[in-house]
Order: structure tokens, then sequence, then C-alpha cells
């Protein structure tokens, strides 16, 4: 007997037997059992995911001699025929081949007549999308209303391109990819079966070459025993080209550290190994996706098909980086993807593409950079007004304080030793205690307790508000322009009511408010302007008119 290959001898031959397509089979089940068969399906989905298979089991489940059944026994002439290809009822067509209206036309023909052996007549064509415009019209009237021992299965993979006349006359089941999971351990199982001695990390890599197909992944499997009695992960990456994770990793972390060196010798040592640049560039923007997911979620290990040691590897690159930069990296790699794959020079394109994206490396996130200059124009001011202690707390600027005193001259003279956590610099108190009305009655010791308990990020915020004390409510202001502290002030406000109260020794209710400027409307600057001598004078001059104005700020 003629060898058969694994693709085929392991073909499934009942609903059970399907992989990763659990909620068809229930449909299908179902539909069997309560007598609901319907006169036309639409089998869509990627290659190698059982849309053929289930056709056929369909049919089997549709003309066993138990049937029928969900459950058909695939020992009966009915269901061995059907096996192996022979029935004259279930018929397979190739409509990439017979796309004709001809053919069309001699199928509805050959639909008029009943079954011979069985109690349906099965109809599946596969790659439906590629019939004729003329063939689907021709198909329409008897898709709809086909004789009752007649079931049509239409298989593609492309379900945009079937007509939606077509569409609304079937029962649409669309097919998924099957998971790697699932793959790894039908791979594993026939392996066993089969005698093949293969490592789980090549099976691992095998589920992930084949990208959900699980024919994909048996064809390879077929492949890779031929070329080795003992199969190991390293026969998988040389027959089937597939990159080394350490490599992809090693120039995911050079991307990230911005070590264009490191770069450089990855790609020559890739060029060296003969790799496809095109499809090494796929796998390393798969890589840096996994390095966004894995950053992004708490358990990535649910949703990542990668091994522990891959785990590991992609959380050692990840304390290196953050989100921010792993969307720009991805972002950039992606356009960077389309130039390769339309490269005449794959290598040159990859090289100058992931030089470019290194440079991400040296940019510093918005936020890192505001808090940097908030926290030098604090330290520069309080330097100007030689304050006894600076904001923050003694160690907490480190080489930041040292750079400080090298900017403003002051070289050998050391801030303060006596700084403690809470302490707010005189020139924030001042400005506070100012702002306040004389009518509080507070003494200089309660507004400086009350101060130098407020954190001071907050205290200057405070410092730029004007304040109102309304009976128990304490009025704060901002002018339009600090409108941005408004919602952290709020945020604050219950440990600012807290200290106000307790040092005031009342019940303090802080209200925040927002002085919006008065609404300058152009036509009152328009009627302004007319009245102006020398603005008069040229508009009679040049006998013009006035079409805009705008107004500008004053320069004092």
């Amino acid at each position: 007997m003629s060898y058969l290959v694994l693709a085929r001898k392991w073909r499934p031959q009942s609903f059970d037997e399907l992989i990763g397509q659990e909620p068809i089979t229930r449909v299908l089940k179902n539909s069997i059992e309560q007598g609901r068969i319907a006169h036309a399906y639409l089998f869509s989905g990627p290659r190698g995911v059982g849309k053929t298979s289930t056709a056929r089991i369909l049919a089997k489940a549709l003309n066993c001699k138990n049937g029928p059944t969900s459950m058909p026994c695939g020992i009966c002439t009915f269901c061995t025929s059907i096996t192996d290809g022979s029935s004259v009822d279930v018929m397979e067509i190739d409509g990439a081949s017979n796309n004709s209206v001809n053919d069309i036309r001699d199928l509805r023909e050959r639909v008029k007549y009943v079954p011979l052996a069985g109690r349906y007549k099965v109809y599946i064509i596969d790659e439906t999308h590629m019939l004729s415009d003329a063939a689907f019209n021709a198909l329409l009237k008897t898709l709809e209303e086909p004789p009752p021992h007649v079931i049509f299965v239409l298989a593609t993979t492309s379900p945009k391109k079937i007509p939606p006349t077509v569409l609304s006359r079937c029962q649409h089941l669309p097919f998924k990819r099957i998971a790697n999971s699932k793959i790894r351990e039908r791979l594993r199982m026939i392996s066993d079966a089969e005698g093949i001695n293969i490592s789980f990390s090549a099976i691992e890599m095998i589920a992930r070459a084949a990208d959900g197909s699980l024919r994909d992944s048996l064809t390879i499997l077929d492949q890779i025993s031929s070329f080795s009695s003992d199969i190991s992960e390293s026969d998988v990456k040389d027959l089937l080209g597939i990159t080394d994770f350490g490599l992809l990793s090693q120039l995911a972390a050079a991307l990230i550290e911005g070590k264009r060196e490191d770069i450089i010798n990855i790609s020559n040592e890739l060029a060296e190994k003969g790799t496809d640049i095109r499809a090494f560039t796929k796998e390393l923007i798969q890589f840096f996706r996994d390095m966004l997911v894995a950053s992004v979620v708490k358990k990535p290990e649910e949703i990542l098909d990668s091994g522990n040691e891959e785990l590991d590897m992609i959380k050692n690159i990840l304390s290196k980086t953050s989100e921010e930069q792993l969307t720009l990296l991805l972002s950039e790699l992606l356009k960077a993807e389309v130039d390769i794959r339309n490269a005449s020079s794959p290598r040159l394109t990859f090289e100058m593409l992931l030089l470019k994206t290194s440079f991400l490396s040296e940019i510093k996130p918005v936020k890192e950079i505001i808090e940097n200059m908030e926290s030098f124009i604090k330290l520069a001011s309080e330097k100007e007004n030689n304050p006894p202690s600076p904001p923050f707390s003694k160690g907490g600027m480190g080489g930041f304080e040292r750079s400080l005193s090298e900017e403003t001259g002051s070289v050998g003279q050391a801030l303060p030793d006596q700084e403690t956590e809470n302490e707010i610099p005189e020139h924030v108190a001042q400005e506070l205690k100012d702002k306040l009305p004389d009518d509080l009655s507070v003494t200089d010791d309660i507004l400086n307790k009350a101060i130098s308990r407020l954190d001071p990020p907050l205290a200057s915020k405070l410092s730029k508000a004007n304040f109102n004390l309304n009976d128990n409510k304490l009025i704060i202001t901002l002018n339009e322009g600090y409108s941005l502290f408004a919602d952290s002030i709020k945020n604050n406000a219950g440990s600012i009511e807290k200290i106000f109260s307790e040092e005031f020794k009342n019940n303090i209710k802080i209200e925040v408010e927002v002085a919006k400027k008065k609404a300058v409307r152009k036509k009152d600057i328009k009627e302004k302007m007319l009245t102006e001598p020398l603005i008069k004078e040229v508009l009679e001059l040049f006998e013009g008119r006035i079409v805009d104005v705008r107004p500008i700020k004053d320069s004092k």
C-alpha cells in the first residue's frame, strides 16, 4: 500500500475529532438531532482548519445507516464510501477549476435526480469565491430552493468575495484559527501514535510556524520526520529557516537601548546565515508585539504562545523599557516592514530602518521632561531667594543637586543638610500668606504650621491662587493661566481641609474656582477702532474697510 501523508491519515472522521471548532460542531450536532437541517451552508475560514473535513462529516451524519445522527458509525457502507471518496451521492467540486456558468448549469441538471444509495445528495464546493459572477447568478435559484434531497456546502477562505445574494441563502459558519496549545496536543498525540521521537520545543516551534492551521502543522511534521529520526528544535530551525529566539531578543534589546553597533553585527550574522530578511522582520514585529502584551497584561503566559524560557527573556528586556517606547518602536517597525517588503535591497533597507528606529531610545517621555523642568525651575527659584531649606528631602535629588550647583555657579557651596520631608520654601509660604485676607485673624505661627504640613508640590500650586474666607468656606481662586492646577487641588481637597481645620481650630471647607477672562467681542473692538482718527484717515485715503480685527496682549 502506498504511503499516506499524516494530514490525510489523521483527517477527522467525526464531530468529536474536530479540533478548535467547538461552536460549529455544537451547531451542526444540534441541528441534526433536532431535525433542523439547512439546505445550504457556507463554511469560511483560514486554510487547514477543517472546513472540508466538517463537510464530509456532515455528509456522513446525514447518510449513515443509523442516521441522520450526530455520531456517524464510520463503518457502514455509506460512511466508508464517503471516507475513501467513492460515494456517488457526495460530490466535491473545485470552484477554482469549475467556475464557469456552464459548469453550474450542469450541476443544476444533476441535482434533480434522487440519491442512488443514501438519503441526501451533498454537494461540497471548495474555493467557492473563485466562481464567476455569471456562475453565482446561475446558482442562486437552485441554492435558494433546492430539491428536498440536496444539501449544499460551500467552503471558502475569502468570505468577503461571496456575493451578498449567496450569503443570504446560506447558514454562515465561520471557522477560526486553531489555538497553538491545541495544535501542540494533537501533534504530540500523533507523534506518539506514529513512533516519531520529537522534543516538546520542536513541537512548539512547528505549532507556531503553522499559524493556526492543523493541516500545515501535520505537513511540517511529515516533512521533518523524513529529515531526522530524532527531531530537535535545531532541526526544525534548519529545515524551516525559523529565526533563533535568542537572536530576536538580542536585536530587540539593541533597538531599545540604542546600541547601533550591535544592530549592524546582528544584521551581518543574519546575512551570513542566509536568513530571509523579509520573514525575519515579520518575526521581529511579532516579538515586539509579544513584549507589549507582556508589559500590559498581568498574566502574559495565558495569552502568549511562548515557553517559560522565552517569557523570562521577554521580562528581562521589559525591565529596560516602557510601554510608551514599545508602542513607538512597534509602530515604526510596522512602517519599516512595508518598505523592506518592497525594497530591491532588503538588507540595506533593513539596516537603515533599524538604525533610524534605534534613535527612539534617546527620546524621553513628555511626562518625564515636564517633571524635570518643574524640578529645575523650583530649585533655581530657591537658589535666587537663598531659602533656608530646599523643597526636596535630603538625598531625593542626588546628582541633580550637584549639577544645579554647577549650572548656577555655586560649585563648592553645598546645600543645607538639615532638610525634612515636609518643609516648604519660605517664598512659597510668604506668597500664600500675602494672598490671605487681613480679616482672617490668623497668626504667622498658625499659618506657617498649616503650610508646613502640605506637600511641597501642592503648596507650590496653592501659591498661584487667591484666597477668600466666607464664614467657614475657604474659596481658592486660580487665574485662567493656572487652571491646570485646579484638578490637583480638588483631588487633595480632603487633606487640605483637614490641615486647615486643625490649625484654624474650625471646620474649614474649601471651594476651587477658576477666574475666566472676560471675553472681548470682535464687534466691540471693530467699533472702537472706527473711532480712531488715524484709522479713519487711512480708510478714507485707500477707500478701504476693516475686514477682521484681532485682540493683542497688553505689552505691560
